[in-house]
C-alpha cells in the first residue's frame, strides 16, 4: 500500500452571524472588485478600510486575505485617520474594529463568526475520491482488546 492519497481542505465560507444587509452587500462589492483587480496587501486593505463600514481584525486574514494585518494597520493609521474600538470575538477572544468614521457608538460590541470548510480526498492518479465522511463511515469498527474487560 504505497499509493499516496492527499487531502484539500479550502475556506468553504466565512460569515458574520449576524452582519447587516448593509455590511454584506458591502463587503461583496470589495470581494467582487479584488477579483476584477488582483491586488497587493496593502491596496485591499486600504479598499476595504473605504468601502466597508467598519473592519474587524478577525476578517482581515480571512475576508481580505492578509497575513501582516497589524503591520498594515500601523501603516495606513495615520494616512486614512483611522478609528478603532475594542471588541469581543465569538464569546471569547479580543479584537479590534477599525474604520476611517468618527462616530463607532453603532459598532456592535460583539461579533459571531461562523467557518464552514470542505474537505476533498485525492486519489492515487489525480481524482477526486469520497469525501472524509464517507471514508470515516466505511471504516472498521474498533475491537475490544481485552476480552474480560467490564
Amino acid at each position: 500500500m504505497n499509493d499516496r492519497i492527499d487531502y484539500q481542505i479550502e475556506k468553504y465560507s466565512f460569515t458574520e452571524t449576524e452582519a447587516s444587509p448593509r455590511l454584506s452587500r458591502q463587503w461583496q462589492e470589495v470581494r467582487e472588485e479584488f477579483q476584477r483587480e488582483p491586488q497587493d496587501a496593502e491596496q485591499r486593505l486600504r479598499l476595504a478600510l473605504l468601502n466597508v463600514d467598519y473592519v474587524t481584525s478577525f476578517e482581515l486574514p480571512f475576508q481580505l486575505l492578509l497575513l501582516r494585518a497589524p503591520q498594515l494597520i500601523d501603516k495606513l493609521r495615520a494616512e486614512l485617520q483611522l478609528n478603532q474600538k475594542s471588541v469581543v470575538i465569538n464569546d471569547n477572544k479580543r479584537g479590534e474594529v477599525y474604520s476611517i468614521k468618527e462616530d463607532l457608538s453603532a459598532v456592535p460590541d460583539a461579533f459571531r463568526y461562523r467557518f464552514s470548510n470542505r474537505i476533498r480526498r485525492i486519489e492515487p492518479g489525480g481524482t477526486p475520491g469520497d469525501g472524509l465522511p464517507a471514508n470515516c463511515a466505511a471504516g472498521k469498527k474498533p475491537q475490544r482488546s481485552v476480552e474480560n474487560c467490564p
